[in-house]
């Protein structure tokens, strides 16, 4: 959970002012951030326990939001005033306070100027907490509304074709192979079958010369079967 988040529950489950009450303790104009919230790691550690704006002395520290004042006095040299807002409690220094602890303000109500001096800041500043109980919290986050915006794509052209796809190989397909490996099984025995009965026939043919007697022979075998022949 984001602090803003249990900030937000925070408010709405305990009765806390709503996010339109609250408003910047320096200004209008907002104020320029001197330096950002850095929560502490431990309770006891180093860290930045609020947010600075930069100001001027003799100026005008409005509440930011409504409450009542808890303190309004000097505390190590410097003058601090704290609201309290329900659950939460905001903190303001160095201020001269203009209102007493105990009494109710609205927000925007006028609570004192802001002091002169360099005692927490390189220029007149006013260094602006928030707490819930014993937990710190950013201030920024009740005034600066985080907006996140998602990036917006071009919807695609109906009139764009599609890029045509490369041509592919072609694929030999099983029915393909049987296909060729039966006709090439076919012209092979065909050529055997030629080849052999070619050579069958060169045999006989040679068998047939062999046969035959040579010019002025007589072939006895053949002048008894005329004999025989009636």
């Amino acid at each position: 959970m984001t602090p803003l988040t249990l900030l937000l529950t925070c408010m709405i489950a305990i009765g806390a002012p709503g996010l339109d009450a609250w408003r910047w303790p320096l200004g209008p104009p907002a104020p320029r951030v001197l330096r950002a919230f850095s929560p502490p790691s431990s309770p006891w550690g180093p860290g930045h326990r609020g947010v600075d704006l930069a100001g001027r002395p003799g100026q005008a520290v409005y509440a930011a939001a409504p409450g009542r004042v808890s303190y309004a006095a000097r505390l190590a040299g410097r003058g601090v005033v704290a609201i309290d807002h329900g659950p939460l409690r905001t903190t303001y220094l160095p201020v001269q306070p203009s209102v007493r602890a105990g009494r109710r303000v609205a927000s925007g109500a006028r609570i004192g100027v802001l002091e002169g001096g360099l005692l927490h800041c390189r220029v007149p500043c006013l260094h602006w907490g928030l707490r819930r109980g014993a937990l710190y919290l950013d201030p920024l986050n009740l005034v600066q509304r985080q907006v996140r915006l998602l990036p917006r794509w071009p919807a695609p052209s109906a009139s764009a074709s599609p890029a045509p796809e490369p041509p592919r190989p072609p694929r030999m397909a099983l029915r393909d192979a049987t296909t060729a490996t039966g006709g090439a099984l076919t012209g092979m025995v065909l050529t055997l079958t030629v080849a052999f009965a070619w050579r069958r026939t060169r045999i006989r043919f040679r068998l047939h010369r062999r046969r035959r007697p040579p010019p002025g022979v007589i072939n006895l075998a053949q002048e008894r079967r005329l004999r025989r022949t009636p």
